[in-house]
């Protein structure tokens, strides 16, 4: 179908040449079905990457604000348990005994760690609240980083779009909710009935959201609800552990002034890097809820509140729960605990009953809750991208067909899960090797956009965002992430963890997946086009249901016209 618009005379090359418009085709109207939003196009016109709105003050097209078929739905409520419900996960009940490995069995190595993430998480917070406030639609990182580097062109787009896609599973999730509810049941977890556990939930999560938006929504709330209670009771029961003396809570005090300050092993740049990455990852999810701004009502007010609220409430409780964590559980048995931390921790202090069956299942919930907000963001993310045109099948499967849900990227990211977590070898600390290697590109985004902060400011000094983020804050994220990118490259020893030293480090894992997302664009929109003597040139179609999706047509010769 072609397009009855003029197009915009402008172009991928550097010609500054007015180009003539392409002469309009007569359109044959037929009577068809529908009913199927892939094979009908409502409206189509030919738009360029780069042109900016011509909305007054405004600088770009990316600041209009964009609306989705399903609507603005997510109130200041529904916003803070997506924080909570995407924050709060696996983490904090899984991956401490990995950070205090990596920090030497030193308390104070390991409150540092979790210091640094915390600061790190503000200020990062902070960037993206100034970044969302000016780009206020649905992509986060993507759309920021878009806004803030348009040259090369399409480069930062088109890059992190494709490594969206790559790494839009959420395998660590699973394989927490598995092993927990296997642990709260009495059965002793293999590696089978846990990975098996887990998937079966995935595609419970997977096919709610795609067949009933609401519903899944509704089931969100419910299960960060839940999370809001637990974390209630972990504040309690890190208060409990602290403050009482042994004789009443029968639960010997294993951390001590004498020992806070000593180290038990090795560390080095690599580790603690390692173990800031991992506690990064705990509160990971600050950074993904503009992923859906394009849903939330009145975004910029709600962002505001929301986001340091929801991020004050998760490191009151992280600070009583990992203090928690160092009293009550000795040393080694701390290190050895790999994914059961939580269990481990409920199960002294509640004792076996309570503290294995009821505490522990509900911390699967919230690994459960967090693999549906995960999976809420993750397919809106992929839907983002495939709306762009940018990789084969946009058109399929940017669509909302048939339940107004993007059902397709939800299958899309739920086979890629399941890829990994069948594939993934059955010994070494896969959990925490993926933490780590789901976080460095991650580390890289947000060094970017911290930097883009300035570069906007610069840019475009009347451009005043409606939350700003502080120069200091914004400079320490900056540069702990970029500690963070260097640390793995910096030292003799593996950052890898226990089992999977021999694996390649995840710091170069991670950056053969940037590079080769890199590439992707120099030869689709380089390379191909010059050896094939054509431009692409961007079409905006309009689907059925109201859904705005983009394909990049072969326009040969088209400087030449």
């Amino acid at each position: 179908m072609q397009t009855g618009d003029s197009p915009r005379t402008h172009s991928n090359s550097n010609s500054n040449k007015p180009l003539p418009a392409i002469p309009k085709e007569v359109i044959e109207m037929q009577d068809i079905d529908k009913t199927d939003y892939n094979e009908i196009e409502e409206t189509a016109s030919s738009t360029l990457y780069d042109e900016p709105s011509i909305v007054p003050g405004k600088v770009s097209h990316l600041q209009d604000l964009e609306d989705l078929p399903q609507g603005r739905h997510l109130g200041l409520f529904s916003t803070i348990i997506l924080f909570v419900s995407r924050i709060l996960g696996s983490g904090i009940f899984s991956i401490t005994g990995g950070i205090y490995a990596d920090c030497g069995q030193s308390p104070v190595l390991f409150f540092l760690a979790w210091f640094v993430a915390c600061v790190a998480s503000f200020g990062g917070l902070y960037v993206f609240l100034e970044m969302g406030s000016i780009v206020p639609r649905s992509g986060g990182a993507k759309v920021f980083l878009e806004f803030i580097y348009t040259k090369p062109e399409l480069l930062a787009p088109v890059a992190y779009s494709v490594y969206s896609v790559i790494f839009g599973f959420t395998i660590s999730n699973v394989l927490v909710f598995g092993e927990y509810c296997i642990h709260a049941m009495g059965v002793e977890p293999t590696d089978l009935n846990t990975r098996a556990t887990g998937l079966v939930f995935l595609y419970f999560a997977a096919f709610v959201h795609g067949v009933h938006v609401s519903h899944g929504v509704r089931i969100q709330n419910i299960l960060g609800g839940l999370k809001l209670v637990l974390l209630a009771v972990m504040g309690l029961a890190g208060i409990y552990a602290i403050v009482f003396p042994q004789s009443l809570t029968g639960i010997e005090n294993q951390l001590h002034w004498s020992n806070f300050f000593t180290t038990k092993s090795e560390v080095s740049v690599s580790t603690f890097a390692s173990a800031v990455i991992k506690a990064s990852f705990a509160f990971s999810g600050w950074n993904s809820v503009h992923t859906v701004s394009n849903e939330i009502i009145d975004p910029v007010r709600t962002f505001k509140i929301a986001g340091p609220t929801s991020l004050a409430i998760i490191t009151v409780a992280y600070l009583l729960t990992n203090w928690a964590y160092l009293a009550v559980i000795p040393s080694e048995e701390l290190v050895n605990s790999h994914t059961l931390t939580g269990a481990i921790l409920f199960e002294k202090i509640f004792g076996k009953r309570i503290g294995q069956q009821f505490l522990t299942f509900a911390v699967a919930l919230c690994a459960g809750g967090n693999i549906f907000v995960v999976l809420y963001t993750i397919s809106r993310v992929s839907q983002e991208v495939f709306r762009e045109g940018y990789l084969p099948g946009s058109k399929f499967m940017s669509s909302n067909w048939p339940y107004g849900a993007p059902l397709r990227t939800l299958i899309l990211s739920v086979s890629i899960t399941t890829a990994i977590v069948c594939l993934s070898p059955h010994g070494g600390d896969i959990y925490n090797y993926m933490v780590a290697l789901e976080g460095y590109p991650q580390q890289v985004a947000i060094a970017l956009v911290a930097i883009g902060i300035f570069i906007v400011r610069k840019r475009h000094p009347d451009l005043r965002a409606p939350i700003r983020s502080g120069v200091v804050g914004t400079l320490l994220v900056f540069f702990i992430s970029l500690y963070l990118i260097i640390g793995p490259f910096v030292s003799k020893h593996s950052p890898n963890p226990p089992g999977l030293e021999s694996w390649p480090s995840y710091g170069i894992t991670g950056t053969i997946a940037i590079l080769a997302c890199i590439l992707f664009w120099v030869f689709k929109f380089r390379l191909l086009p010059r050896l094939g003597g054509y431009e692409l040139v961007q079409e905006e179609r309009q689907l059925h249901d109201g859904l705005t999706i983009k394909q990049w047509n072969k326009v040969y010769h088209y400087s030449q016209l």
